[in-house]
This record gives C-alpha cells, structure tokens and sequence, in this order.
C-alpha cells in the first residue's frame, strides 16, 4: 500500500476543540502529516484560524462565560484581534447537534482564536518542523496568507486551499512554489473537476470522499493531481469509509479523528 498522508482536520476537532493550539496539539499527538486549517482576517487585518465568518454560537463564550447569541453573532471583520481574545472557544456547547458530533473532544477552557503566524510557529516548533501545513482561504485574502507563508520561509510545506478558485489563481501569481488545492461540491460538476483543476495550474484537488470513485482518482492522477478528500462531520472518522478512500487510491485524507486513520493504517501495515 501507498503511503497515505494524514491531515488533521481545524487541527483534530474530534479529539480538541477546533483550529486552536490544543486542536493543533492534538494533531500532532495523533500523528499527522499536515494539519487543516481555515483562515478569515479581523478589523486591523490579522490572519486569524477559524472557520465561520462570524464567531460559531456553538463553540464562543464570551468574557463572562456567557454562550454568544446565536441570532447575532460578532463578524469577524467587524472585530480587532484583542477584541477576540475576548471570547472563549474552547469547548463545545452542551446539548446542540454540532457537540452531538464530537462526543471525544476534550475542553480546553480559556482557548482563544490564534493568529496565523501563531499557528505556524507553534506548528513548527511542536513537530520539530516535520509537520506540514493545509490552509483554506474560507475569503479571499490571498496576498495577505501568502504575505505570512513567505515570512515564515514554509511555502514548500504548505498547501492552499479554498472553494474560491480565483483566490488559489491569484496565489499561484504571487508565489507559485505554493500548491493550490482545488476544493469542489457536487455543483462543480465533479466529473469534469479534474480537467478543469488542471488547466488552472491547481496541483491538488479536494473533492467531497462520498462523491469520489476510483474512476475518478485515476482520471485524476493521470492529469498530475494529488487527491486529498474531504467530508461533513463523521464519514471520514468511519472505518468503512477509510478503507474505501484507501481502495480506490486517495493520496490523503482529511479527518477529525487523525488517531483512527492513524491506527487503521499502522493495523493494515502503512
């Protein structure tokens, strides 16, 4: 069997509350090859890790400890970076659908969003350098991702990605040793992704695993691609499914539970 690389996804989710530190700690732990992230940019422009563009209900306390409202939540962008230290995202809310999905993960309480470039040197420092890095654009601030990539000198170990193509078209002007990561849903039209993520200059294409099918890995490979699926919560911590990806060839796989990937590859001799 191929060697499959392992992405933490926002870190290990399953495992530690979601592109934080711990989250990265836990990655780490877990024995990943990349970790995930995702990236959004505050009021006084800081490239922070997180996910939504507005702070998740379902993760955010705020100074008092109080849950943030759900109908209203803060933006982002709306927000300077000392203003969201302010907030606690380090564990999930009791009794939503979102926690339903991470029964594993540990709290970390007083965990706030980090900044990029804290990431990245926590990453590097942790993993004594061994560890690689996954960054999806969820806007498009292109110049100001690869802006930090090239200060920290790791342009070689990073991928970037994003569902924003023109966003990954403008990194591939600005510093093209950076591999683009072409993420698609089924309204991409998933039979022709290929093709197109090719003719862009893309080196990696990310598809949804439950729309994938060996026929298409190949397809993919033979245009030069490298095959790195991703999931909604839970397909790709499943065995079954695991395997799956294994069989029809996948280079990578992206998943809040690196330690179950982890352990099925060391079990089948990976």
């Amino acid at each position: 069997m191929k060697n499959i690389l392992i992405y933490g996804h926002r870190g290990a989710r399953g495992l530690a509350p979601e592109n934080t530190i711990p989250g990265f700690k836990a990655g780490i732990a877990a024995g990943v090859d990349y970790v995930d992230m995702d990236v959004n940019i505050t009021k006084d422009n800081v490239v922070v890790v997180t996910h939504d563009a507005a702070l998740n209900p379902n993760i955010t306390r705020d100074a008092n400890g109080n849950w943030i409202n759900v109908e209203n939540p803060p933006y982002i962008k709306d927000l300077t970076f000392a203003e969201l230290q302010q907030y606690d995202v380090g564990r999930l809310k009791p009794g939503t659908n979102y926690a339903k999905y991470f029964p594993e993960q540990q709290p970390v309480d007083n965990t706030h969003i980090p900044s990029l470039e804290q990431v990245i040197k926590y990453v590097k420092q942790a993993s004594e350098n061994k560890v690689k890095f996954q960054i999806e654009m969820k806007s498009n601030i292109a110049a100001a991702v690869v802006k930090i990539i090239n200060q920290e000198n790791i342009a070689d170990r990073t991928e970037l990605q994003s569902f924003d193509w023109q966003a990954l078209q403008e990194v591939q002007q600005i510093n093209p040793r950076i591999a683009t990561a072409y993420l698609t849903t089924q309204e991409n039209h998933i039979d022709a992704a290929p093709n197109k993520i090719a003719a862009l200059g893309g080196k990696i294409w990310g598809p949804e695993s439950k729309e994938l099918t060996a026929e298409l890995v190949t397809k993919a490979h033979q245009l030069g691609l490298k095959v790195v699926p991703w999931s909604m919560p839970g397909a790709l911590d499943n065995p079954k499914e695991i395997k799956r990806m294994l069989k029809i060839g996948v280079d990578g796989i992206i998943t809040d539970r690196p330690d179950i990937v982890r352990n099925l590859l060391v079990t089948q001799g990976n």
